[in-house]
């Protein structure tokens, strides 16, 4: 009996040393969890920069929220200028964390949206909201269900009733387990759905884990985050000694960003070869272009992969992959920012051979810009792309087409002089990098590609003359297109080319190195 009234007296105490310090450091649990989920269901997102010190405002300089939205791009086509930025909060809000521009909206930032832990997290109310135009209450209409869920967690019950006696670990435990790091879950449903129509991921599907190795992976072990900015595929342009990047653009918010973690760190595939001379080709070819031999087709969840869209009537009218597909290899040193995601040369500096789909995008372009004049399907260029209510304002006949006649005759304000004299209908071959559905020996659509993939398709005259002479569409003679078209990469023939041929289906290839020493034989001892 002593021991237990021993026992209740020294937890009292440690309580009351912990309530003391709570106080000292002006921690309460209804102040500080009432910030999180208030108790009368109103939430409000910058609270969380009141304990977090500094790092709401670090939030507010990340690059997720310092995105223009007026920054035009192929497969929205949005004029902002034109259709004005409410309308694009409107539609494309949802993908936004708040803040930033939004913020003259009334939207702030969104800290919930990645880092809630319920999963009760609803993007789709939140979407719904901006469509309606209800812009401040579109972060409160996210976690509407998960007020209450999270009121009656047990944990959160209790620091509520203890209040300011709450131990501070108390504290800590319960806001880990409702605002942790990002999960998977936040990354795809919050923004990154938005993502499926260009690279075909599985991450939303109920059986991803077949899809890809990394499934159990969580996304920011890959794409490691510092002051909240969060590492990409993207490699920034350099930078000039003015400090701008060399289009001569300001310079971009991602510039600073921290590295993506490679295959190769410690903590991933460091030290595993697959042989002198697959291992040899790692200093040109990144391990995503064998390791995502294949892409899926048809219904995905929430979407169908594009494989064109086309603005040329001033309505978008897309064509899908019904069936699985392969992708691309094309040379990349990164997606440029500012520019259109197409391609490098061979011979440009720090490019790797990438894995792509490849969407064919068309729209007008009123051909101000040089290059895209000169060279409108293969310019790197965003240029002066027409705004698709002057599109449709071309159509003069009513057919529902637009021809360069009519875009290039059309004159908008009256003044007897044609608006886009030099207008130009691009058709352009957009590369978005692929980077997830990684197969493995035992996961994937397909095994990992092998040397005769790539290899020695090129072996024989008739294939030679076909493939770097007379260069027709590849569904001439292939009903499933190659993975690689040599001479589309800048080569006269496939590098690994031999004579006579070497059969890269081989489970090993001979080769001999000048100068080697030669094998040594095992004898028979003399006596």
């Amino acid at each position: 009996m002593a021991s237990l009234k021993a026992s209740i007296v020294a937890v009292s105490f440690i309580v009351l040393v912990l309530a003391g310090i709570n106080l000292y450091l002006g921690y309460s649990g209804n102040d500080l969890l009432a910030q999180h989920y208030m108790t009368d269901g109103e939430w409000t997102d910058s609270s969380c920069g009141g304990c977090h010190m500094g790092v709401y405002e670090e939030v507010a300089e990340s690059s997720h929220v310092q995105r223009d939205i007026a920054q035009w791009e192929p497969l929205t086509n949005y004029h902002a200028d034109i259709q004005g930025e409410e309308q694009w909060v409107k539609e494309y809000g949802r993908y936004h964390p708040g803040g930033g521009e939004l913020e003259e909206y009334g939207v702030d930032i969104d800290c919930m949206s990645c880092h809630e832990q319920y999963g009760l997290y609803d993007a789709e109310k939140r979407a719904m909201a901006f469509e309606s135009g209800n812009f401040s209450g579109a972060n409160d209409a996210a976690i509407e269900d998960a007020i209450p869920v999270v009121q009656q967690d047990p944990l959160h019950m209790a620091t509520y009733t203890l209040d300011v006696v709450t131990p501070l670990p108390m504290l800590v435990a319960f806001h880990d387990a409702v605002n942790a790091a990002p999960t998977k879950t936040s990354c795809i449903d919050s923004c990154h759905s938005k993502d499926v129509p260009t690279t075909a991921v599985m991450w939303a599907s109920e059986d991803y884990e077949e899809y890809d190795v990394h499934a159990e992976v969580n996304c920011v072990e890959c794409h490691t985050t510092e002051e909240h900015n969060i590492a990409g595929s993207e490699i920034p342009e350099p930078e000039t000694g003015d400090n701008q990047i060399s289009s001569g653009q300001e310079e971009s918010v991602h510039g600073e960003l921290v590295s993506m973690k490679s295959c190769e760190d410690s903590d991933c595939h460091e030290g595993i070869s697959h042989g002198p001379i697959a291992d040899a080709h790692l200093e040109f070819l990144e391990c995503q272009s064998c390791h995502i031999p294949a892409l899926p087709g048809g219904e995905l969840p929430g979407t169908t992969p594009l494989q064109s869209f086309n603005w040329s009537s001033g309505e978008r009218v897309d064509s899908h992959r019904m069936e699985d597909f392969a992708p691309q290899l094309a040379w990349s040193d990164g997606v440029k920012e500012g520019k259109l995601n197409l391609p490098d040369s061979k011979n440009d500096s720090g490019v790797k051979l990438a894995p792509f789909n490849v969407v064919t995008g068309s729209w007008w372009d009123a051909g101000k810009d040089a290059d895209v004049l000169s060279n409108p399907h293969t310019s790197a260029s965003q240029g002066d792309p027409i705004p698709t209510s002057k599109v449709k304002a071309a159509d003069s006949n009513g057919d529902g087409t637009v021809t360069s006649e009519e875009m290039q005759a059309y004159d908008g304000d009256s003044d007897g002089t044609p608006d886009y004299p030099n207008a130009v209908l691009r058709q352009v071959d957009l590369h978005y990098k692929l980077g997830h559905n990684i197969a493995g020996s035992e996961t994937g659509m397909a095994e990992p590609l092998m040397c005769d993939d790539c290899h020695g398709v090129s072996a024989s005259e008739t294939l030679q003359q076909v493939h770097f002479e007379e260069r027709p569409d590849c569904q001439t003679c292939h009903e499933v297109q190659p993975v690689i078209d040599w001479a589309a990469l800048g080569y006269d023939s496939d590098p690994a080319e031999t004579d006579p041929p070497t059969n890269f289906s081989a489970k090993t290839i001979d080769i001999t190195i000048p100068g080697a020493k030669p094998p040594e034989v095992e004898r028979e001892p003399a006596f």
